[in-house]
């Protein structure tokens, strides 16, 4: 992704005394924070309850262990313990309702305890209790290994099939509110046998299931309760076939899939508000969504050359197909509010993201992300502050995260992770404080949403990320080192989230950095080109009229300075590129009676980052770079391209020469008077890479600041670097690899 910059400004307002020394009301993103590592064990089945986060560890040797953790080192801490035995043994954690974590383990620690009871935690030692006696829970096949289980949110009551234990358990429909005393048998469903409830929903607070009966497979309701549980319709027809029960809008769908084809029915939740509402011959079930209120369903016939989408409507229970299609595509369906998308080709177009809103001519392509028949091949990941998240690839830029709103202008690519045709195809994901999290490796990603505004917030030095998790106010990050040792990250995210629909600002005049702005609440920020040095200037309503300023106050300190010239409230998001870190500023409105201006100083700022480049790359793709300072080296060891560089310590800049070098490098030095021969820097470009790509890397002896300009002799272009001076006594020489480079 294009690296880029912005800054601070108006240095009047501190003479006048308005800048407080602290600042109020700011919020940052990172940095990452270790919590614990786990050596040799696997961590598994995490699943969140209120503000918690609770998993399983599973060491090789050792037995398996219930933790909780708040994203702090803390907060960190092992729940319970079970003996080692067979996965199927272990903890399964299962439903949570509220704050609270239902689940089911051995009903002792003690290693000869095969026993299985139902377990409640509310992320204390002392609040981890057992409520059951001993019990077998029913596994629901379609998510392998948890038991069916259901959290009622109306009523906080939590169903589950279980039975008492035997050989051929009789699983029955059971139900807790939490404590021993409320977990109890609600009623024998079957009393020829066992009942086995499963595909549970809930409608109205109320649950609705499957069960066996001795007659066949039937629709039952239950509110916990003996008498208020009872049968609503008889699908004794459908054998097995049953698929799905789903609720949409005010009414449950049912789908099964039989020998005469797919079967769809309507439920209200009463015997007589029950029906079939389609039924199809032959075709095969591509895949289904309950979208608002609507319920989707796509089907083919038995070669797949032919697919159909329906919908059904909620309300009424009203089905039409709204396509008819022999294109090759994928009907996975993605609920997006009251319509879905999925991937088609058509004539003229390739593999590209389509929209229905349940109506035939609602049902479209919604852009053509690789223009013209190439396939953009878009993979649909979930849904992220009212927009879609995709994995796309435009025809440049390779497989990147992109976003849509289900309109052709509404539809952008979100980052270049990768910069150049390589693609980053990056995977976990989530939603944490209003962030979209991305993972690619050892990089932690984070977007608001808008066009090419994601940056990347945390990078793990040895691990790699396996995964992320996320919390209201923070991410979890599990990773694993090259010794096979999984540890638990966190990186805390608490700023207020940029408005989305702005872009991010930045300026040549201060370089490192990027801004959002947002005045009185509602009016996005946009940048003035007439400013003053070091300062970005920022207009709201009236274009031409600056009345925001921000300002770094000096070079590499990076500390911001924010002031204005309007009496609304204004709110500021920084963005370091460099580091990911970002931080929030709010000046409020004036006083109506009053005469003051709000200003901030930041006396905390971003910390700086030894020999890092800057703006990682971002320096040579600024409009406007420093000049190179001398002539150009070249060296037949590179040939194409040719350099320059200046190093400056002690308040001193020298030009470096070119020495004697190794092959296929270009080795400079010659700063220190009398010290022929000594290679303070060297540089390379390797390529062309398979993306068309020359990528330039640097790396340095002098712990002192280095710019240095790379120039491509073919096509005239010049790229700009800076290695800031690590700050005294630090021991790292850092030098950069820009992926972004030269193209071929």
């Amino acid at each position: 992704m294009s690296a880029k910059k912005g800054i601070f400004l108006i240095p009047v307002l501190i003479c006048l005394g308005l800048l407080p020394a602290a600042v109020a009301g700011q919020g940052s993103v990172g940095p990452l924070q270790g919590v614990r590592s786990f050596a040799l064990a696997g961590l598994r089945s995490f699943i969140r309850a209120g503000d918690l986060a609770f998993f399983t560890v599973n060491p090789p040797l050792d037995p398996e262990t219930l933790w909780r953790t708040d994203g702090t080192a803390q907060g960190t801490f092992q729940l319970a313990t079970t003996a080692n035995r067979p996965p199927s043994q272990g903890v399964r954690l299962w439903t949570v309702q509220g704050s609270r974590l239902f689940f089911t383990g051995p009903r002792t620690l003690e290693p000869s305890d095969l026993q299985r009871v139902l377990w409640r935690s509310d992320g204390t030692v002392e609040g981890t209790v057992s409520l059951t006696q001993t019990l077998s829970f029913a596994i629901d096949a379609s998510v392998g290994v948890s038991p069916t289980s259901l959290a009622i949110p109306e009523t906080g009551v939590v169903f589950f099939s279980a039975g008492a234990e035997s050989a051929e358990p009789d699983y029955e429909l059971w139900a807790t509110d939490g404590t021993a005393e409320g977990t109890q048998l609600v009623k024998d469903v079957n009393p020829e046998g066992s009942s086995k409830p499963s595909f549970m929903a809930a409608l109205g607070g109320q649950l609705f299931f499957i069960a066996d009966t001795p007659q066949g497979r039937e629709l039952w309701r239950s509110d916990g309760t003996p008498e208020g549980t009872e049968r609503v319709e008889s699908l004794h027809h459908l054998g097995a076939g049953i698929v799905a029960l789903t609720r949409a809008g005010d009414a449950l769908f049912l789908l099964a899939e039989t020998a005469a084809g797919v079967e769809l029915w309507r439920s209200d939740g009463t015997e007589a508000g029950t029906s079939q509402a389609l039924a199809l011959s032959s075709p095969r079930l591509l895949g289904y969504a309950a979208a608002g209120r609507r319920f989707f369903l796509a089907v083919g016939d038995a070669s797949l050359q032919e697919k159909e989408l329906w919908v059904a409507e909620a309300d009424t229970g009203e089905t039409v197909q709204v396509l008819e299609t022999a294109a090759p595509g994928s009907f996975t369906l993605l609920a997006f509010g009251n319509g879905v998308l999925f991937v088609l080709s058509e004539a003229g177009h390739g593999l590209e993201p389509w929209l229905s809103d349940g109506t035939p001519e609602g049902t479209r392509l919604v852009a053509d992300i690789c223009p013209g028949p190439c396939d953009s091949s878009p993979a649909l990941l979930g849904v992220y502050a009212g927009r879609v998240l995709l994995r796309a690839d435009d025809g440049d830029s390779g497989q990147e995260p992109w976003s849509t709103d289900g309109t052709a202008a509404g539809t952008h690519r979100i980052g270049d992770l990768c910069p150049g045709e390589c693609g980053s195809a990056p995977g976990g994901g989530g939603e944490v404080a209003g962030w979209l999290v991305l993972v690619m490796g050892n990089q932690i990603w984070l977007s608001d949403g808008s066009q090419d505004g994601a940056f990347p917030a945390a990078q793990l030095s040895t691990s790699i990320a396996t995964g992320v998790f996320p919390l209201a106010d923070r991410l979890l990050v599990m990773a694993t080192d090259p010794a096979f040792t999984p540890s638990l990250s966190s990186l805390p995210v608490t700023a207020p989230v940029p408005p989305p629909q702005s872009v991010w600002l930045e300026s040549a005049r201060v370089p490192g950095f990027r801004f959002k702005v947002q005045i009185d609440g509602q009016t996005v920020g946009r940048q003035e080109p007439a400013c003053l040095a070091w300062t970005l200037c920022v207009s709201g309503a009236l274009s031409g009229r600056s009345e925001v300023f921000l300002r770094i106050s000096a070079p590499g300190d990076g500390r911001p300075r924010l002031v204005k010239l309007t009496t609304s409230a204004v709110d500021v998001w920084v963005l370091q590129t460099a580091t990911g870190h970002l931080r929030h500023f709010r000046l409020n409105g004036s006083d109506p009676a009053g005469s003051a201006l709000e200003g901030i100083l930041d006396r905390e700022g971003f910390r700086n980052v030894p020999g890092a480049l800057e703006a990682a790359g971002g320096e040579a793709r600024k409009p406007r770079t420093p000049q190179p300072p001398g002539r150009w080296i070249e060296t037949k060891g590179v040939p194409g391209f040719r350099v320059q560089a200046r190093l400056t310590s002690d308040g001193k800049s020298r030009i470096l020469r070119k020495e004697p070098c190794a092959a296929e490098t270009f080795c400079l030095g010659g700063s220190t008077p009398g010290t022929p021969g000594i290679t303070e820097l060297l540089v390379r470009v390797t390529g062309p890479r398979p993306n068309g790509y020359f990528w330039p890397m640097l790396a340095r002896f002098a712990p002192a600041t280095l710019e240095v300009w790379v120039q491509q002799r073919k096509t005239g272009k010049v790229r700009y670097y800076r290695l800031n001076a690590p700050p005294a006594g630090s021991s790292q020489l850092d030098g950069s690899f820009d992926r972004q480079g030269f193209k071929r």
